[in-house]
C-alpha cells in the first residue's frame, strides 16, 4: 500500500507528492562567511585565514526494531520517493526545516495557504517545462543512436535492406509466396526497443496475429512484401517508417528505433 500516489503535483494530509523524469539532486545553500569587519581609515589587509569546512550534521542512527520506528521510517522512505522524482532543484534543508514547522506546534509556518499554492503551481510549471527540454534531449539522442546503429548494422554482409530502407537478417528461410499490399497474411512476432525493452509478442500469448499488410505501419508493410511463407527474420524498422516523432506512448518512445523477431506463417489473397 502506498500512501504517496505518483502524480503531477497535489497533497495528501498536507505532503506534496510530485513526479518528475529522474533524481535530481538536492540544491544546497552555499554557507557565506561573513566579511571582517573593517575600520574606516584603516589599510585593507585580505584575510588569509583559512575557512574551515562545515561540518556535515551528525546522522542519527536508526533502529528499527519496534512498530513506530519502523512506520516512521517507511513513511520518510515513501515520501523520499516522490520527493526524488520531481525534475527540478529542491533545497532539502529547507523542505525538512518546513515539515519541522508544520509538525512542530511550537514552530511558526512561514508561509500562508495561499502562497504555499502559488509557490507549488509555480514548481508544476517548472516541472513541465523541465520535462518537455528533457524529452525533446531524449528524443534527439534517440535519432542519433539509430542512425549509428544502422551505419553500423548495414556493414554486416549477412543484413538485406528493404526497397525503403527496412533492415533485416534472414533468421530461416522461405519457400512459400509472397504477399501483396492487400492481402491478409499470419504471424508471429516479438517486438523490442533497441535497448532491448519488449513491448509485444505473439508467441508469449500462444496465438499469430492476422491482419492485413495494408493496415500496418509502413515499415511493416515493406518488410512483408519482401518475405515469403515460412521464412523468419530479425528486423530494424527506422523510426520514419514507424510511429516517427510521436511515438506510441506508453511503450515507444519518440524516434524509436523498433526491432521485430518476425515470422511469415500464412497469406490469404484478397478476392
Amino acid at each position: 500500500m502506498k500512501i504517496f500516489h505518483c502524480l503531477p503535483v497535489f497533497f495528501v494530509g498536507g505532503i506534496l507528492v510530485a513526479c518528475g523524469s529522474s533524481k535530481q539532486a538536492p540544491v544546497v545553500s552555499p554557507v557565506v562567511t561573513p566579511a571582517p569587519v573593517v575600520a574606516k581609515d584603516a589599510p585593507k589587509v585580505p584575510d588569509l585565514t583559512p575557512v574551515p569546512e562545515p561540518k556535515p550534521a551528525e546522522e542519527q542512527k536508526v533502529f528499527l526494531d519496534n512498530p513506530v520506528d519502523r512506520y516512521s521510517y517507511a513513511l520518510g522512505v515513501d515520501f523520499g520517493r516522490a520527493v526524488a522524482n520531481i525534475n527540478v532543484p529542491v533545497k532539502l534543508d529547507v523542505l525538512l526545516n518546513a515539515m519541522h514547522d508544520v509538525i512542530d506546534s511550537s514552530r511558526e509556518v512561514l508561509m500562508t495557504e495561499t502562497e504555499s499554492e502559488a509557490a507549488l503551481q509555480d514548481l508544476l510549471n517548472q516541472m513541465q517545462v523541465q520535462k518537455e527540454i528533457d524529452e525533446a534531449a531524449s528524443a534527439r539522442k534517440a535519432l542519433t543512436d539509430q542512425a549509428a546503429f544502422l551505419a553500423k548494422n548495414i556493414q554486416d554482409p549477412r543484413i538485406w535492406v528493404t526497397r525503403k530502407g527496412v533492415q533485416y537478417l534472414m533468421l530461416k528461410e522461405g519457400t512459400g509466396v509472397k504477399p501483396k499490399i492487400n492481402d491478409k497474411v499470419q504471424v508471429h512476432y516479438v517486438g523490442t526497443l533497441l535497448n532491448g525493452t519488449e513491448f509485444d509478442n505473439s508467441v508469449k500469448r500462444g496465438a499469430p496475429m492476422e491482419f492485413a499488410v495494408s493496415a500496418v505501419i509502413e515499415g511493416w508493410q515493406d518488410l512483408l512484401l519482401d518475405m515469403k511463407v515460412g521464412e523468419k527474420v530479425r528486423a530494424w524498422i527506422p523510426s520514419h517508417l514507424a510511429y516517427g516523432e510521436a511515438g506510441a506512448p506508453p511503450s515507444i518512445p519518440p524516434n524509436s528505433l523498433l526491432v521485430f523477431e518476425v515470422e511469415l506463417l500464412q497469406v490469404f489473397p484478397s478476392k
